[in-house]
């Protein structure tokens, strides 16, 4: 079997850190960017580790001469830094770069929120380097679209927030598991060549709100809570902190898209299947407690949250 030589360049987030540990045990050689400061201890054995300031393009050009993909997955505080990366490849042997974005196709009123934008210009800068991408795209993350209520699912709380038509609607979401498996399928031994200039969806569970609201229902033997808002008033609540720099106006985005019945096309048609993998249900994840919490929120976050159930 054949591995691809793969660098990480963030490796230590609440996804990140799944699907590193996903590749590592994949079998493929890989090489961890890591900047000055982090904590590289506890890297598996085995893993190559290289301090690099991605603003140094010749420390970034040296770092990735025996590396054939390099995938990012930074946070929004690192999305700007990926520029580095796209200076340095067209120097190196890197035959494809994987942008952190593990999301959907953003429409124009999605650009609109300041980190998606920034995202769209790190592919741009890429496609016009020159330099070979490949987009993954799993949708919505179930732990947060269920454990936190971001996006109108209150699991514990037996609550559901229907906006437009999400009630009918599918939404495509995929465990942090999942798409770390994905991660390891797709990169690890798939020949660069088929995966060059692709967006590829991931799709783990599709699910209706009425769906959702039926596994609330038999997880706490009553009817979950149902509140309803209109795809307008969506609209009119992310303009609102998108103007006055609240928090939430990707949330009201996100509950839009699920209401209008856009997210399985924006995650696309190019859908990835891992062989032999026993993907999580709905019943699994709500009914069966099987639902691995998000990243902690702050007081505040959780509290604007909570503004949005009425």
């Amino acid at each position: 079997m054949t591995y691809n030589r793969i660098a990480v360049y963030g490796h230590r987030g609440w996804v990140s850190s799944a699907i590193f540990a996903a590749l590592v045990q994949s079998g493929a050689p890989i090489k961890v960017l890591y900047r000055a400061g982090s904590d590289v201890s506890d890297l598996p054995e085995g893993v190559v580790s290289v301090e690099v300031d991605v603003e140094n393009q010749q420390a970034v050009e040296s770092a990735l001469q025996d590396v054939d993909i390099v995938i990012s997955l930074v946070g929004v505080e690192g999305i700007t830094r990926q520029h580095g990366l796209v200076k340095a490849i067209p120097q190196t042997n890197v035959q494809l770069f994987v942008p952190s974005d593990l999301a959907l196709r953003w429409d124009e009123q999605g650009l609109r929120v300041p980190a998606n934008q920034l995202k769209s210009e790190v592919e741009e800068a890429a496609k016009k380097a020159g330099i070979p991408t490949t987009i993954v795209l799993p949708g919505y993350f179930a732990e947060s679209l269920m454990s936190t209520g971001m996006i109108g699912v209150d699991v514990l709380g037996n609550r559901i927030v229907f906006t437009g038509d999400s009630e009918h609607q599918v939404v495509n979401m995929c465990t942090r598991e999942y798409v770390a498996a994905s991660y390891a399928a797709i990169f690890a031994t798939t020949p660069i060549s088929q995966l060059q200039n692709r967006v590829i969806g991931l799709s783990e569970i599709q699910a209706t709100g009425a769906d959702v609201a039926k596994a609330l229902e038999k997880r706490h033997n009553a009817p979950p809570t149902i509140f309803r808002h209109s795809l307008e008033e969506a609209d009119r609540q992310m303009q609102l902190r998108l103007d006055r720099g609240r928090p939430l106006a990707m949330a009201w985005y996100c509950r839009k898209l699920w209401g209008s019945g856009s997210v399985p096309r924006l995650i696309g048609s190019d859908i990835w299947e891992i062989q032999d993998y026993s993907k999580k249900s709905l019943e699994e994840l709500i009914v069966d407690g099987k639902l691995v919490a998000y990243r902690e929120a702050s007081p505040a976050f959780l509290e604007a949250v909570e503004e949005t159930f009425y």
